[in-house]
């Protein structure tokens, strides 16, 4: 069972993502192991997770995106390193319905 100090919560939970990530096993089965709660591991792994991550989420859950103008049309760069060149007017659908892919 999880303590209920938020410091020690949150020790206790991140010494269990750090041990996941080490380990071979899903989430689900590492939560079926060490009788964890799958989808409060699930909670804590994106709570814990840091920049050096995937990415930062904010509180609203949305990932900040820059876009720069180049020659050539836009390029959207994403925090995983994933660029999508070439974005002008008439080509604004195909990037909605790509990003809708990524989601």
């Amino acid at each position: 069972m999880a303590p209920t100090d938020t410091t020690d919560r949150t020790t206790f939970w991140q010494d269990h993502v750090t041990t996941w990530q080490a380990s071979d096993l899903t989430q689900k089965a590492y939560c079926e192991a060490h009788g964890l709660r799958y989808a409060t591991f699930g909670y804590w792994v994106r709570k814990l997770r840091t920049p050096s991550g995937d990415h930062q989420e904010s509180a609203s859950g949305f990932i900040p995106v820059t876009l720069s103008p180049v020659d050539g049309g836009l390029v959207l760069a994403l925090p995983n390193g994933l660029e999508i060149r070439g974005i002008e007017a008439n080509n604004l659908g195909l990037v909605r319905d790509l990003l809708g892919m990524l989601a």
